[in-house]
Order: structure tokens, then C-alpha cells, then sequence
């Protein structure tokens, strides 16, 4: 298994993936498209990689494996110019969200190529660094067995990963799991709208988030998040972003 791995894509997650690869023992290559979070980077300990070009001459020789945390409006170009540059057998990681079905067709060109895509649809958001990732696998078994190693460090403490088959399985669970996630994510918004123009007024909504943590039916990572933000700002006036209350 091979020690050094790249970690594509330095945003909100792909930060914490790198971190934690790289706390866990791993010799990671960061790069990212702006200079300040690979400087970033550089600083905790990695090595930074500036163009596409560092990335490859930082494996040395060694098995080329790139883990693109990317988005899925970005995958299609940069995997193209990915496979331009990577020599045959290199592993690449798709951990974003991308549609399954592209996934198959991808791993179908990566093939072509005399490399392998892996599918791992990532879960956990920002918090993954502290709690583990939650990873849904897909792709060739042979390929699973390399990246093990890098999934096992991501998952610790209380996370975890699954393989799941074929090119795209991964994926098509991740895109479950979403659809699961938003439905609640929608339960949730109704059901405190609910309690807040309902014929009771003033109902405290940070309360009943709480009591609703405690072994309720509805105890959830997601209502938690709802109550934490609640109790920040019971209007929740201004803007959240999907990272203030999606774990996706």
C-alpha cells in the first residue's frame, strides 16, 4: 500500500480529508487551484504542490493515487486533464457527488487509459476531521483493497466505510443517502414552522429541539445541528449555508 496519496481540492472538506491523512501517517501531496491553501497546507506539514505537474514529480516514482475532492459541475474537465498527465495504473478517487451513471462511464475511459476510478461518496462534512468520515465505495475490488489503508484513517473514531460493487455503487448510495438527507432536512424545517405559527405562540423552538435530543424518535445529527442553530439565532435571520446545516 502505498504511503503517499494527493488530495485534490482544498475547500471546506477536502481541507479536513487532507489534515486528517496526513495526522494519520501519510505522506500527503496538497494542491489545490489558489495558492493560499496550499500554502496553508505546507505549513501543517505537507507538501505542497502548486501545478498539476508537482503533484505527479511529489509520488517520485511511486504509485500515483489522487484523491479529487472536487465538484461535480468540474469533474468531467479535470479528470480529462487528470489522465493526460497520470501514468498507467495510477488510482483515482471521485469523492465528490457526482451522478453514478457518469461515474460508469468514466471508469470506462479511466480504464482505457490502464488507470482506475474509484467512486466514494464522502459523508460527514466539516465535522468529518473531528468524528470520521462516512464512505460509500464503488469500483474495481483490487482498487478498493489499495485505498483501505487511507479510508481507515479517514473513518476514525466513529465513522465508517462500506464497499458496495461495481464502478458507480458507490455513488448511487451516496445519492440515497442524499435524497434521505434532504427529506428530513425538509421534515425538520416544516415541523419547527410548524411550532412557530402554530396557535401557541412564543414556543421557545431551541427547547423543543432539545427535548427532542433526548431519546425521542426524531433524535438526530440533523436536529441537533437545527437546535444548535436555534439557540444561535432563534429568527434565523441572515443567510445559512448548506454547510451550517447539511452533514453532506
Amino acid at each position: 500500500m502505498s504511503k503517499k496519496i494527493a488530495v485534490i481540492g482544498l475547500g471546506k472538506m477536502g481541507s479536513q480529508v487532507a489534515r486528517k491523512l496526513h495526522e494519520g501517517g501519510f505522506a500527503v501531496i496538497a494542491h489545490n487551484r489558489s495558492k493560499e491553501s496550499v500554502d496553508e497546507a505546507k505549513g501543517l506539514g505537507m507538501i505542497p504542490a502548486y501545478s498539476k505537474e508537482e503533484v505527479l514529480s511529489a509520488f517520485a516514482g511511486e504509485k500515483v493515487i489522487l484523491w479529487l475532492m472536487l465538484p461535480h459541475e468540474s469533474m468531467e474537465e479535470e479528470l480529462d486533464i487528470w489522465l493526460s498527465l497520470v501514468p498507467k495504473g495510477s488510482i483515482l478517487v471521485d469523492a465528490g457527488n457526482s451522478d453514478f451513471r457518469l461515474t460508469r462511464k468514466r471508469a470506462e475511459k479511466v480504464a482505457g487509459t490502464g488507470s482506475t476510478l474509484m467512486d466514494v461518496g464522502t459523508s460527514g462534512g466539516i465535522w468529518g476531521y473531528k468524528n470520521g468520515f462516512s464512505m460509500m465505495c464503488g469500483g474495481e475490488k483490487n482498487a478498493f483493497q489499495e485505498i483501505e489503508d487511507f479510508l481507515k484513517v479517514l473513518a476514525k473514531p466513529e465513522g465508517d466505510y462500506q464497499y458496495f460493487g461495481q464502478s458507480g455503487a458507490g455513488h448511487f448510495v451516496k445519492m440515497t443517502h442524499n435524497a434521505i438527507e434532504y427529506g428530513m432536512m425538509e421534515s425538520l424545517a416544516e415541523g419547527y414552522r410548524l411550532l412557530k405559527d402554530g396557535p401557541y405562540k412564543n414556543i421557545d423552538l431551541a427547547k423543543a429541539g432539545e427535548v427532542w435530543q433526548h431519546h425521542s424518535v426524531i433524535t438526530s445529527w440533523l436536529n441537533e445541528l437545527c437546535r444548535d442553530a436555534l439557540k444561535e439565532n432563534p429568527e434565523l435571520e441572515g443567510t445559512y449555508s448548506s454547510q451550517d446545516l447539511s452533514t453532506t
